[in-house]
């Protein structure tokens, strides 16, 4: 397989014994010199330092990306910059763990195997190798071309024997790397054949009549009163029932009491009000719901005894009378409709279930299609064919979670499961999607079998790399600092 230049040095040497083509420009966008100067590490590994010094790995995967953008004529601004420098970091990252995991190994690099590579790179215009030209690099040039090379070997040994090599086989079988069998190449080389597509019928609960939601609430009338209370909360008990001791025999004043400092504001505001003033909100804090009753039935300015709220104790005092519904407010109905979503979802979720199950039965007495496009509630979709892959793993096609009712869907697997479940023309039960329920119908197509991707197993090396890459840049032994230090002294003016 072809690797990728980000995960190799030999390309590096290079440009040790050439001139930059590119260059960190001084103006990184309003980066003082100052701040250039003490630039300090984007981050350690293993506590060793990861500095961008001239001649580092660092500096030179930074300088690699930096050609790589301007061979491919991108405009190198600041936006290039952070790509440039974000993605040498990334890759210095892998480079330290490869090594260090290989040298952990006890692996050494052979001599004989470095001064193989060597003389490549002191080679004629004919290939072969040139003492002259040996003789005419300078010393420190030669050992920072070993050293390279060195590297090379380590982070060359880690990722063949991780991910396999193309360049070592032996008869038809790579000769590093994890190894397949037949049957899992058979089966991945056809894993995109067993495709599916399907018709959808889709009920947005956005659409949730209002009516249904006025409906609900004048049933459920009691948990949208709206309450005028303040609050004292205390630690303890005891503390609680000394205050309202104290407030009854006028020995300090409920006022003075809630801007006391023992007194806490965790369901009030500095002044005392209490912060979410409906009935179903205040039932939320109180440990014992039926403690309702005793605020419901208080007089205007009398205090509660004490109350157990949670963790804590508070005393409650009534403001204003409690102000009961309007369902015939907008802003009433828009609460009520906001509290049913929050609290009460499986409600609105039966009944589209429900609006669901009779286009079912209409589904199956005419098409699937004219039956949803009769119903100007109901979105017809209809999703292209696709294979069974939970996550939308890249080594093949996935479902296309940008169509309506099918957001997450990939990670859905009651979706999945019901999905491929169905025989042809079958439609299925009800399925709750997110903010939606939908029907599907299973049509077969020619698209089924059309696998113009198949997987490869260079698609699974390079999905195994960025799965390595993920892991090792979330490795508790990184400590990574890139962003704070990039727009603080890079980037800062």
């Amino acid at each position: 397989m072809k690797k990728n230049t980000a995960y190799t040095i030999g390309s590096l040497i290079i440009l040790l014994i050439c001139a930059f083509c590119f260059v960190v420009l001084p103006a990184f966008t309003g980066a003082s010199d100052a701040n250039k100067e003490k630039l300090p590490a984007f981050g350690k590994f293993k506590g060793k330092e990861i500095k961008y010094e001239p001649g580092n790995d660092y500096y030179n995967f930074v300088s690699q990306y930096g050609q790589s953008f301007q061979s491919r004529g991108q405009q190198i601004d600041s936006s290039a910059y952070y790509y440039i420098f974000s993605y040498a970091f990334n890759a210095t990252v892998r480079k330290m763990y490869y090594e260090d995991a290989v040298k952990s190994s006890g692996y050494v690099a052979p001599k004989s195997s470095i001064n193989k590579q060597l003389i490549t790179y002191f080679s004629d215009g004919d290939g072969k190798y040139s003492s002259k030209l040996y003789r005419e690099t300078d010393e420190a040039t030669k050992k920072e071309i070993r050293r390279g090379v060195e590297d090379n070997l380590y982070t060359t040994r880690f990722y063949d024997d991780t991910f396999g090599s193309e360049s070592a086989v032996v008869g038809k079988e790579g000769l590093f790397g994890i190894k397949e069998s037949d049957s899992e190449l058979d089966f991945l080389t056809n894993y995109g054949n067993n495709k599916r597509a399907f018709n959808m019928a889709v009920f947005s609960m956005n659409n949730y009549p209002e009516e249904e939601t006025i409906n609900f609430g004048k049933k459920n009338a009691a948990k949208f009163n709206k309450f005028d209370l303040s609050l004292i909360t205390v630690d303890t008990k005891s503390t609680a029932e000394n205050l309202l001791k104290r407030i009854e025999n006028n020995e300090i004043t409920f006022e003075d009491a809630v801007s006391d400092e023992y007194s806490t504001k965790a369901f009030s505001n500095t002044e005392g009000k209490i912060t979410n003033s409906y009935q179903y909100q205040i039932e939320n804090i109180l440990t014992n719901k039926e403690d309702i009753a005793t605020l419901s039935n208080l007089t205007t300015g009398a205090l509660s005894p004490v109350i157990e709220t949670g963790d804590s104790f508070s005393i409650f005092k009534k403001d204003a009378d409690t102000v009961s519904p309007d369902f015939s407010n907008a802003d009433t109905i828009s609460f009520v409709a906001t509290y049913m979503k929050n609290y009460e979802s499986s409600i609105i979720e039966d009944y589209f279930s429900a609006k669901a199950t009779d286009f079912t039965r209409e589904a199956m007495l005419r098409n699937f299609q004219k039956a949803a496009e009769a119903d100007e509630s109901i979105e017809f979709v209809e999703i292209p064919a696709f294979p069974l892959n939970y996550g939308s793993v890249n080594i093949t096609q996935s479902v296309n979670t940008s169509l309506s009712g099918l957001s997450n869907a990939d990670v859905n697997e009651n979706f999945l499961s019901k999905a491929f479940a169905l025989k042809e023309n079958e439609i299925s039960e009800p399925i709750v999607m997110n903010n939606s329920v939908i029907v599907l119908q299973y049509i077969k197509n020619a698209e089924e079998t059309d696998n113009a991707n198949p997987v490869t197993i260079s698609d699974l090396a390079v999905y195994d790399e960025n799965s390595s890459e993920t892991a090792i840049m979330a490795s508790d032994k990184l400590e990574n600092n890139f962003a704070n230090v990039y727009f603080n002294y890079l980037m800062s003016n």
